[in-house]
């Protein structure tokens, strides 16, 4: 049983570390951009981080956030009296930080999607 176990674990994480995972991808700015691009239209960052509320201009709140590490970006929202919801985002410091790795597969708009 124990080998079983061993023989296991060491597939998965040689697996896992071989690249052949759909799920490994290299970092890069297109794939932030890609993610960012994908959360325009939605009014989940809204409803869900209020407190990061702030005035961008007189007709557009931001959100702002530092995710990766030394990457700061916001999104933009309406400020007017309907619900609101991002219609852009902006890098507002560290753009060359602003890099992600992401999974192989989106869910966007109720719809499975392949990256391009």
């Amino acid at each position: 049983m124990k080998i079983v176990n061993i023989i296991m674990v060491l597939a998965i994480v040689l697996f896992g570390l071989s690249g052949c995972s759909p799920y490994v991808t290299t970092q890069s700015y297109e794939l932030f951009e890609e993610n960012k691009n994908l959360t325009i239209g939605g009014s989940h960052i809204p409803n869900m981080n209020k407190q990061r509320r702030e005035i961008y201009s007189e007709d557009k709140y931001i959100y702002i956030f530092e995710t990766p590490p030394k990457c700061i970006f916001g999104y933009l929202t309406n400020r007017d009296e309907k619900e609101e919801k991002i219609i852009g985002w902006v890098i507002l410091s560290g753009e060359e930080f602003c890099k992600q790795q992401t999974h192989r597969y989106y869910l966007t708009k109720d719809i499975w999607k392949l990256p391009n």
